[in-house]
This record gives C-alpha cells, structure tokens and sequence, in this order.
C-alpha cells in the first residue's frame, strides 16, 4: 500500500514539473513581443525630452548639445491661433466616429450570434473582417474611385441613374463630406474585426442562464436584454475605456490618406498637423511638444474613465 502510494506521488510531482516546464516554454514564446513592444513602444517614449530643447539636429542626434528652453515649446503650441481649431476638430471627429463606431461591432456580434446557420455564420464572420487587413491607402483609393465626378465614380453614376440632369458632384474636394466619409471608411473596415472580442466574450456565458430564461417564458429579446447584455459588459466597459483614451487622438493613417490639398487645411488634426510640423517643416521639438502634449492628455483620459468604470461596474484595466 505504501509503495503504491509513493508511486503515485511520485508520478504527481512528476507532472507538476512537466506542467511548470511547458508554462515556461509558453513564456518563451512571449519574449519576440515583449522586445518589439519595447524598441517600438517604450524606447521611444525617451525621446519625449527634446520636446523641451531647442532640437539642432546638426548639434548631436540625441540633443544634448541643444539648448534648453523649458515650457516655451508648450506655450508656443498653447497660444497658436491654430490650438483651438484643431483640439475641437479633433474632437468632434473622435466623438463622431466614436458615437457610430463603438456599438456598430457589438450589434453586429448579436446579430451574428442569433444565426443558427453555422456554415453560414463562419461565412459571414469571415468576409466582415477581412477588411480590416486592407490598408488605408487602398482604402482611401477606393473612396476616391467610387466618389470622384470621372465616369467610374460610382456614386454620381447612380445619381444620375434616377436623375440624368444631376450634377456630377466632388464628394472628395468638400471639407464638408470628410467626416461622413471618415466615418463610413471606419465602420466598414473595423466592424468586423471589432465583432471578434464580443462573439469571443459571448461563449463565456454560460448556456444554462438562457435555458433557465426560457423555461420562466422568457422571449428572445427579453434574454438578449437581461442575459446577454450583462454578460457583455466587463468586454464593453475595456473597449469603451480604450476609445475615450483616444478621444484627443484619430487615426492618422486614415485621415491622412483621405486629406487632399483642396481640403487639408479644414481637416487637419492633431496627428497630421504633429506630421506636418515635425517632418515636412523640421520643428522637431514643436511637433514633439505637441505629441507628449497629446498623449498626456489620453493618459488623464484614460486613468479618469477606468477609474468610472471601476466605480460602476468594478471593471477596469488596472
């Protein structure tokens, strides 16, 4: 009896080592990230501090032979006439895309789920993410093909579909369509991929909280309401905490590829006009004032909102 005993102790602790041996090969495998993360996340962030030099590049690459000239940077950004106009554009473009953007992927998670088809539901998953893969270039070249007043311009050829005396009109050289069209890129190319965190978040719940629901009489909008919803909260409440993070910061990608010169002054944010000052005009340590400037203000935005959501529905990142 004894022998049998300490043979099956010994098997044990034989697997909690083999156990513990694949956990660390398992980190292993976290390492190639963690170094990427740190050269092109972290590293750079050391960089912040020309942001209170006079940056001369021709007196040393790192700064240090370049005077120091503390706040003024700051202050010269603070006090351009140009401060006000981007801060509100940048947040009314947030806002908006914000506002359309972050239900659109949860609705569609839903909608999704209700399938009963699985062939079907994979096939549409599928297709509705692979625009995400699609770079803003292309993206941008699409927009400007479908919206231009040439004869491949989709959209005028239907308007003139139902009226051939329809004027052929220049969506892409009016400031005033750039956020419409800001907002329709978005939601058709992030959507899909942003239904995988809710259809993922979905399959934690637990299948007997809906047979229980139905059995009580419960309909299917009544589950969806008081089964799915709050158990699709703690995945809302860390995306949501993310969007408010960037309410001070659009993609540039996809704004600057869908600028032109027609309409870049009406529509330049803080990303592009940090672009713009920094490596098209050389005032590296203005657009480095203005970029620490923007990622302070999404660390308070990020910190205040996680600390709500904790407050709320104790969910958070930290």
């Amino acid at each position: 009896m004894a022998t049998t005993t300490s043979k099956q102790n010994a098997r044990r602790v034989k697997r909690g080592g083999l156990e513990k041996q694949n956990i660390m090969i398992l980190y292993v495998f976290l390492v190639p990230a963690l170094v990427l993360t740190f050269i092109f996340a972290y590293l750079p962030m050391f960089s912040n501090y020309i942001a209170f030099l006079d940056y001369d590049f021709n007196k040393g690459w790192f700064g240090f032979g370049s005077e120091f000239v503390g706040f003024d940077n700051f202050e010269k950004f603070l006090t351009d006439e140009k401060f006000y106009k981007l801060i509100g554009r940048t947040l009314l473009y947030s806002v908006t895309m914000m506002v359309a953007t972050f239900p659109a992927p949860l609705i569609f998670a839903l909608l999704l789920n209700e399938l009963r088809g699985d062939r079907f539901k994979k096939i549409v998953q599928t297709t509705s993410y692979i625009p995400h893969f699609v770079s803003w270039v292309t993206v941008a070249g699409l927009f400007y093909m479908f919206l231009t007043v040439d004869p491949t311009g989709i959209i005028n050829n239907i308007r003139q579909m139902f009226d051939p005396a329809a004027e052929r009109i220049s969506y892409m050289q009016d400031a005033k369509n750039f956020l419409p069209v800001l907002v329709i890129s978005e939601v058709w190319k992030e959507t899909g991929w942003g239904t995988i965190l809710y259809l993922a978040a979905l399959t934690s719940i637990d299948p007997q909280q809906y047979e229980a629901a139905q059995v009580d009489g419960a309909s299917r909008w009544q589950r969806l309401i008081y089964v799915t919803l709050p158990g699709l909260v703690p995945t809302m409440c860390i995306l949501l905490i993310f969007s408010l993070s960037g309410l001070l910061a659009t993609n540039f990608d996809q704004v600057f590829n869908l600028q032109n010169k027609m309409i870049r002054m009406e529509t330049d944010t803080i990303g592009v006009y940090t672009y713009y000052q920094g490596l098209v005009s050389g005032q590296y340590s203005y657009s480095a004032a203005v970029g620490l400037f923007q990622g302070i203000v999404a660390f308070i935005l990020i910190m205040l909102t996680n600390y709500t959501t904790k407050r709320l529905s104790n969910v958070g990142i930290i």
